[in-house]
């Protein structure tokens, strides 16, 4: 299938291809053709949430400002998405190098890691609004007693589904949402603009010693931008393997963002209260219940490893944010 829809569209003949197991709910392929080049073919979903139709002219963008980001082919039609039986479908060059598993960054990679994404959000102010990630209407509707109503429901489908190893992870929800407590967060008052809206280590493609190009950018959109830079943190530094955060080495990667890119006082502050609201009231588990991608269990694994944050922040929030503030 593969062969037929890039000869179809492309008019390459490929050589060989093989799936990858990367994210979750679409399919890539890295294919080689016949004169050697290679590329990544991507079928992807169009979602409110997940915008491919952006992505190409994006990157383009990025690129003239000299951010590493993938080049994305034409088809013979001139277009860089097309559709193929109702599949949506792009392809861009192969980007050669090393991808990390999550927690697996070396020292050099924790340092360029903020870097890079202050360098983004530079970038990135000059371009056109991208559609609303984390915004009003996330804190409107996502709220701890949506979230309760939500872990009741996948409670009640892990004890009739074989799933109660997870039970105690959704029991600790529950209780947490039922008396949830954090600063109010003013969303007039943070930094909030475009950004990648999944930077992390599994989505830069690295040599030895620089970031050779940051992938995937689909879910590009506008977020408050402290909710990136600790997620990536988080999900690059090794000491986050189970959940704990590294206050020192978090002060560290947000001051080398802030090389490259400000940050309020008021942003500094509530870092740790925006990641760990996101993360409490999304139901990660009822996810991965509904998901029919083959590669699914990525959300399980996010949604152990956020359970296992929360019990993190719940205790240590307010020492992580007094140490940012000192940033």
């Amino acid at each position: 299938m593969v062969r037929d829809l890039v000869q179809k569209h492309y008019n390459m003949n490929v050589d060989s291809y093989k799936k990858l197991d990367v994210g979750a709910g679409s399919n890539t392929f890295h294919l080689i053709t016949d004169d050697g080049s290679q590329y990544i073919l991507k079928n992807t979903n169009i979602t409110e949430a997940n915008n491919p139709q952006n992505e190409p002219a994006l990157c383009n963008y990025l690129l003239s400002k000299g951010i590493p980001v993938s080049e994305f082919i034409s088809d013979i039609q001139g277009k860089y998405l097309w559709n193929d039986n109702d599949d949506v479908y792009h392809m861009q060059k192969y980007v050669q190098g090393t991808n990390y598993d999550m927690h697996c960054a070396p020292n050099w990679l924790m340092r360029a890691m903020p870097k890079m994404l202050g360098k983004i959000h530079t970038a990135l102010k000059e371009h056109e609004a991208l559609p609303i990630g984390i915004g009003a209407n996330f804190f409107k509707y996502m709220t701890p007693e949506a979230a309760l109503q939500s872990y009741n429901s996948s409670y009640d489908y892990v004890l009739t589904n074989k799933y109660s190893d997870l039970a105690d992870d959704l029991s600790y929800r529950i209780e947490l949402m039922a008396h949830f407590s954090i600063p109010e967060i003013d969303l007039s008052k943070l930094t909030c603009g475009n950004t990648h809206g999944d930077y992390f280590i599994s989505q830069l493609i690295c040599n030895s010693s620089e970031i050779s190009a940051v992938i995937d950018w689909t879910t590009a959109c506008i977020h408050p931008l402290v909710w990136e830079i600790i997620r990536s943190f988080i999900y690059g530094s090794p000491k986050s393997r189970n959940g704990t955060i590294d206050i020192p080495g978090l002060v560290e990667y947000v001051k080398n963002y802030l090389s490259y890119a400000p940050l309020s006082k008021y942003d500094l502050k509530m870092m740790p209260y925006v990641f760990y609201y996101q993360i409490s009231v999304c139901d990660y588990y009822s996810q991965y219940f509904q998901s029919t991608a083959n590669n699914k269990h990525i959300y399980l694994e996010q949604a152990i490893l956020s359970t296992k944050l929360m019990k993190w922040f719940e205790k240590h929030s307010a020492a992580l944010s007094n140490a940012l503030i000192e940033c």
